[in-house]
């Protein structure tokens, strides 16, 4: 059975040879780590994964490592960053100071050089990579976390409509890129662009307003996929499809 971690909300999968399986084997798009909380509950209504919490005390000698850790890693990144930079923009430099001329700017192209690097080299710990722990911080202590737990992060609809979908054989991710709540796939999102947009609407007897609807539909239009709004009534659920014509 797959174990899951528990950890501060978020559940995570650590070992390789179980995400390839939650992958190709359930259609589970952990990506690479962190799972959905509606996939969560798939995996433990299906008995394919258990959920297991690692109590254990941070010290302030763990405490000081990580933040040295973190510090070294974030100036390392910045150094690696800006390198990678500097290449990219001194075969673009010709072009830049073509454009800054154009508005005016007179200033040497290595002081135009200087602006564009510094101005596109900022890394920051919110958008700082972080390498991906193959083991969790601690296997002591191991206790099962309850499936309530990981219903505090979604609602029932949210995840009827993820299962039902799921087990029509599509592959799902979230769709907050776009607003929504899933994207659909007829494959592997690695080989497949999405195919819908879907939106959960709590109550099935609510009146969206004619914007929300039309803009909902552009949207998809735009990006080449289908909008559909997903509801429950009477423990079924059901799609809408919203189709965009140009007149």
């Amino acid at each position: 059975m797959i174990k899951l971690h528990y950890s501060q909300g978020s559940v995570l999968i650590y070992d390789a040879d179980d995400w390839a399986k939650l992958r190709k084997t359930h259609r589970i798009l952990a990506l690479p780590l962190k799972l959905l909380p509606e996939e969560v509950l798939l995996l433990l209504d299906k008995k394919l994964a258990k959920l297991v919490d690692c109590q254990f005390n941070i010290t302030s000698e763990m405490r000081e490592k990580f933040e040295k850790f973190e510090n070294d890693l974030l100036e390392e990144e910045k150094i690696k960053y800006k390198n990678n930079r500097k290449r990219q923009l001194e075969s673009m430099m010709g072009d830049i100071v073509a454009a800054k001329r154009k508005r005016g700017d007179s200033r040497p192209p290595e002081e135009i050089f200087i602006e564009e690097l510094e101005k596109s080299c900022k890394i920051t710990r919110d958008i700082m990579i972080w390498p991906t722990f193959l083991t969790p911080l601690s296997m002591e202590n191991e206790t099962e976390v309850s499936r309530d737990e990981i219903c505090k992060s979604t609602n029932e609809l949210k995840y009827n409509v993820f299962r039902d979908l799921w087990e029509q054989g599509y592959y799902i991710t979230t769709g907050v890129k776009f607003g929504a709540d899933f994207l659909v796939y007829l494959g592997d999102p690695i080989a497949y662009h999405a195919i819908f947009i879907v939106h959960c609407v709590g109550n099935p007897d609510e009146v969206l307003h004619s914007s929300e609807i039309v803009a909902f539909g552009r949207l998809a239009t735009a990006v080449k996929k289908r909008a559909v709004l997903a509801t429950s009534k009477n423990e079924k659920i059901s799609y809408i499809t919203i189709n965009w014509i140009d007149a």
